[in-house]
């Protein structure tokens, strides 16, 4: 090994790495699993569980965090929503779990989110979101964060927030690089992340269009201070992500280790779901990005997307393992945007 590379492996050993909330993709099976079969990252932030008026948690909203069902990836438990009182009684339960550790979602950009004020949408009402703040720090003092984006239709919201958010005591703000508008699109918006992480005065973890190894060192030579990265869809894309980066882009993928993995994947979710419909839909909410790491992906998905059996798509999947078409260059991998 390089002498460049070497320091460049010291480097990253210092960095962590937290798997982002992908709903319907990074769930507790999966992060299980993923953690079993390949290098798994640091940490992990659930999928978020929306708040809710009454003051009983029904239990299979929490079985995602429970700990009794096993987590391998340690994780933080999420929540989206805009009362204050209803976000109290599920970070009580929580606690109840054993918990130190919640995170807001403060960035979620779907419109229909947005509309009512959660999500992304929260940031527009400095007062309810310093009210969500206020009752989170209370809750869970110094376990507290929030997830954010740069704005909703314009990258200067977060920046006009940022007083707010120094004033509480959290112990970390993710920031994704886009608008609400941009939803996964386009490219991420460095100078206004960097601008807005100047202000913060809360460890700052980047999240956005990490894809490769090569992303990553890019991203930390412009933010040296830098030290805490949330990847989602690039693990969903290319679940060998964690290890080419930690190994300074030096080892290589294996196409079977990864069908190891979706076959498991496949009899873990015929155990835990209810009906074939529902494990055929899992599945290709995660070949929705894995394809995109495979050469001849798209064809590949399009054969998927319109499997209608779980037997019709073993027979699929065996076929391209069987004659695997490889996977993509780094390069290629790092054009993915979104």
């Amino acid at each position: 090994m390089s002498g460049t590379v070497w320091n460049e492996a010291r480097s990253v050993a210092a960095d962590e790495f937290c798997l982002a909330p992908l709903r319907g993709v990074t769930v507790r099976s999966f992060r299980n699993l993923f953690a079993s079969r390949f290098l798994p990252t640091d940490r992990a932030v659930a999928p978020f569980i929306p708040t809710f008026a009454g003051e009983k948690v029904k239990p299979v909203l929490l079985q995602d965090v429970d700990p009794g069902l096993g987590q391998k990836i340690p994780v933080v438990p999420q929540v989206i929503g805009k009362d204050p009182e209803q976000m109290r009684t599920l970070l009580r339960s929580f606690k109840a779990l054993g918990y130190t550790h919640a995170d807001l979602n403060a960035g979620c950009p779907w419109p229909f989110v947005t509309k009512k004020g959660r999500g992304a949408g929260l940031m527009r009402d400095a007062l309810a979101f310093e009210r969500m703040l206020a009752v989170g720090c209370e809750e869970m003092p110094d376990g507290f964060s929030v997830k954010v984006r740069l704005g909703v239709d314009t990258p200067d919201l977060l920046a006009q927030r940022m007083e707010l958010i120094n004033a509480h005591p959290l112990c970390e703000v993710t920031i994704h690089a886009r608008t609400a508008r941009q939803m996964y699109e386009g490219t991420v918006m460095l100078d206004a992340f960097q601008a807005a992480a100047a202000l913060c005065r809360h460890p700052v973890v980047y999240n956005g269009d990490i894809r490769t190894y090569a992303d990553f060192l890019a991203l930390k030579a412009r933010f040296p201070q830098i030290s805490r990265w949330m990847i989602g869809r690039g693990v969903a894309i290319d679940p060998f992500l964690i290890e080419r980066i930690r190994s300074a882009g030096t080892s290589r993928r294996d196409p079977a280790r990864l069908n190891g993995f979706l076959d498991d994947y496949v009899s873990l979710c015929e155990k835990e779901l209810y009906g074939p419909a529902s494990v055929l839909g899992r599945m290709k909410e995660l070949w929705g990005y894995l394809h995109l790491s495979l050469r001849q992906g798209e064809r590949i998905w399009k054969t998927v997307r319109v499997c209608r059996t779980l037997d019709e798509y073993r027979r699929v999947v065996e076929s391209v393992f069987a004659d695997f078409p490889g996977f993509v260059d780094d390069e290629l991998l790092g054009a993915i945007k979104g």
